[in-house]
C-alpha cells in the first residue's frame, strides 16, 4: 500500500497497482482535493475494495438511488465509515462499495471491506472505483464536509520538448463505456513512481501531472505543482484548457476555461480523462489515457485492441460541453 493523501493525522493508502484521481469528478469534494477516487487494478464491477486505513467500521449507510440509466447499475449505493486507530473525531468515509463487513468489525489496512458497485451517480465512462475522504463522524451524511488533503507530490518545473497536438494512439481496450490506450507523442511526466500526462504553463514548461476530465468536467488539477499562481494558464500540449484558481498542498486547482475538442480518427470525442498512474499502466514509458466517446457504445466493434489510431486535440469549436 502507498500513501496518497493525508488530513487530521490520518493517512490514506491505496494498493500499489491501483491508479487514482483527485480532480477527475464533477462532485464538490473533488474541487478541493478533499477526496480521492481509487481505481483497483482488477477493473471489475464486483471486484474487491480494500481498506485505506487500519481501524473500526463504525457506520454503514445504504442509499436508494434515482432513475435507471442507459447502462447497467445497482439500485443502491453505500457509505462506509471507518474510525482509524489512535485518532479521535475523524473517520474515513468510503463510497461506491457494497460492504462485506458489519458495523463493529475491525480491519487492517489492505483488508477487503467490500466490492465495487456501479452507481447511478456515475456517468457511463466511469470505471470501477471507490471514493475515499476524511471527515468528522458527525458530517458522515454530508458530501461537502470532508477535510482538504495534503498530497505527497512535488515537481520541479522543467522545460518541455516539442509539443504535438496530434499523435498515434495505441489501443489497449475498447468497451461500450470508453477507450483506453497510449498517446505516443504527447508529453508525459513522472513524480517518483507515479506518471501521467503533462500539465504545461504559458511558458511551455511542464509543471506537473494533469488530473481531470477535459472538457466534460468544469475543473481539473495539476499534481505536484508547488505554487500555482492564481490566474495563470494551464495547457494540454500547446492548447489552453484552464486557469489556476488556488494552490493546495501538493497540487493546484484550475477552472476549465476554455474547452478543447478532441478527435479519434476524426470522430469527435466527449472528452479525455486524466489520472495518476502507477507502473502497471505504463507501456514503453507512456502512461495510459482514457478517451470518452460522445455516445455510449459508439466505438464498440469499430476499433479493437492493438489498433493504431490518430488522436488529435484542438481549441473547441464551441464552448458547450456536457457536465
Amino acid at each position: 500500500m502507498q500513501v496518497i493523501g493525508e488530513a487530521k493525522g490520518v493517512k490514506l493508502h491505496s494498493p500499489k497497482d491501483a491508479y487514482f484521481s483527485f480532480f477527475n469528478s464533477p462532485y464538490s469534494g473533488h474541487s478541493h482535493a478533499a477526496a480521492i477516487d481509487v481505481y483497483p487494478s482488477h477493473q471489475e464491477w464486483g471486484g474487491s475494495v480494500v481498506s485505506p486505513v487500519t481501524g473500526k467500521l463504525v457506520r454503514i449507510q445504504k442509499t436508494a438511488m434515482g432513475r435507471k440509466k442507459i447502462f447497467p447499475t445497482e439500485d443502491h449505493d453505500f457509505g462506509i465509515a471507518i474510525e482509524p486507530e489512535d485518532c479521535e473525531g475523524a473517520i474515513v468515509r468510503i463510497l461506491h462499495c457494497k460492504p462485506t463487513l458489519i458495523e463493529g468489525d475491525t480491519v487492517n489496512r489492505g483488508d477487503k471491506i467490500g466490492i465495487t458497485i456501479r452507481s447511478r451517480y456515475f456517468n457511463y465512462w466511469t470505471g470501477p472505483h471507490y471514493h475515499a475522504e476524511i471527515m468528522h463522524l458527525d458530517s458522515f451524511p454530508r458530501s461537502t464536509r470532508s477535510y482538504p488533503l495534503a498530497l505527497p507530490f512535488e515537481f520541479q518545473e522543467t522545460a518541455s520538448k516539442e509539443i504535438d497536438t496530434e499523435t498515434e494512439f495505441l489501443i489497449e481496450s475498447v468497451t461500450d463505456d470508453n477507450i483506453v490506450g497510449y498517446p505516443k507523442d504527447f508529453s508525459h511526466t513522472s513524480i517518483g513512481q507515479f506518471s501521467g500526462l503533462s500539465a504545461i504553463n504559458d511558458k511551455s514548461n511542464i509543471i506537473g501531472i494533469i488530473d481531470g476530465g477535459l472538457s466534460h468536467y468544469k475543473h481539473g488539477g495539476v499534481i505536484g505543482q508547488k505554487s500555482g499562481l492564481e490566474g495563470s494558464t494551464i495547457k494540454l500540449q500547446s492548447i489552453p484548457v484552464g486557469v489556476t484558481k488556488r494552490s493546495l498542498k501538493g497540487a493546484s486547482f484550475f477552472q476549465r476555461d476554455p474547452s478543447i475538442s478532441s478527435y479519434l480518427n476524426d470522430s469527435e470525442l466527449r472528452g479525455l480523462s486524466y489520472f495518476i498512474f502507477t507502473k502497471k499502466y505504463i507501456k514503453n514509458g507512456i502512461p495510459q489515457l482514457v478517451l470518452v466517446p460522445k455516445i455510449y457504445k459508439e466505438f464498440t466493434g469499430k476499433i479493437s485492441e492493438g489498433d493504431i489510431c490518430t488522436l488529435k486535440i484542438d481549441s473547441a469549436s464551441n464552448t458547450i460541453k456536457a457536465e
